[in-house]
């Protein structure tokens, strides 16, 4: 082939003119991540100079019903840790509701104030209070009027001294939910990626809460104690009763049905 007919590219494979087109054309990523940031940057600094509009009214109210199922609750403090490490303006609502045999539900609410640290997830903090995780898996809850909740079900397990010198494996069963000022999820990422959203597109910071509803597994440990499929059955029971009266926000599915009407 002559020099000439090289710089004209004559003879060569169309192979080869698709792959320098390829190369011509092929769009800058680098071009592509200052423009996603610049839109980032241009939302923050819209916000410089503005307070968010911190939601006055949480999704909970911290009244835990006085009683349960027939059970009276018993309000206990939360923790020296809980108080140590969270914000001072956090706030907590706890009850414990104990049948006759000495089977109990503990209910648990901690409510975050301006600062979100707050909240977080159980199984970060559990291992720490001596609780193993066996098993952890959302859980669809049926609520009264054909209302669904979705929660995440952690089963844990420990061991503790029954007598002196003996030692036995506890379980417990702990279901826990995150309900916004107007919005209730099981998933952390979703309840982060949906803070951020309300604060850089509405300037809307959520007042989020954790609910705590667990309950040892006793059968054996003491009479009357109740088995596992009668401990979730029990769990099932209470939420039925007691969230309609302290949870104020709505489920997903409840806000999608009514925004269709």
């Amino acid at each position: 082939m002559t020099e000439l007919a090289k710089e004209r590219g004559e003879g060569e494979k169309p192979e080869g003119r698709e792959e320098r087109a390829a190369v011509v054309f092929r769009p800058s990523w680098k071009l592509l991540g200052f423009f996603v940031g610049f839109c980032f940057l241009g939302a923050a600094l819209t916000m410089i100079g503005t307070h968010p509009n911190v939601v006055p009214e949480a999704g909970v109210s911290l009244a835990l019903p006085a009683s349960v199922l027939g059970m009276p609750g018993k309000d206990f403090p939360p923790s020296e840790a809980e108080m140590s490490i969270l914000p001072k303006d956090t706030e907590f609502a706890k009850k414990t509701y104990t049948d006759p045999w000495g089977n109990s539900v503990n209910c648990q609410i901690v409510l975050s104030g301006g600062d979100r640290r707050s909240i977080h997830r159980p199984e970060a903090c559990l291992p720490g209070q001596g609780w193993n995780m066996l098993a952890n898996q959302p859980f669809e809850v049926g609520l009264e009027g054909g209302k669904k909740l979705m929660v995440k079900k952690l089963r844990l397990s420990r061991e503790v001294e029954t007598s002196p010198g003996i030692r036995r494996t506890l379980l417990m069963l702990y279901l826990y939910w995150y309900v916004g000022s107007d919005y209730t999820t099981h998933d952390q990422i979703e309840r982060v990626v949906r803070s951020n959203v309300d604060l850089l597109l509405y300037n809307l910071v959520h007042r989020w809460a954790y609910v705590i509803v667990s309950a040892p597994i006793l059968e054996g440990f003491i009479p009357g104690g109740m088995n596992e499929e009668q401990t979730q059955e029990r769990i099932l029971e209470f939420m039925r009763e007691a969230i309609p009266q302290f949870q104020k926000s709505e489920m997903p599915k409840e806000r999608v049905e009514k925004a269709k009407q």
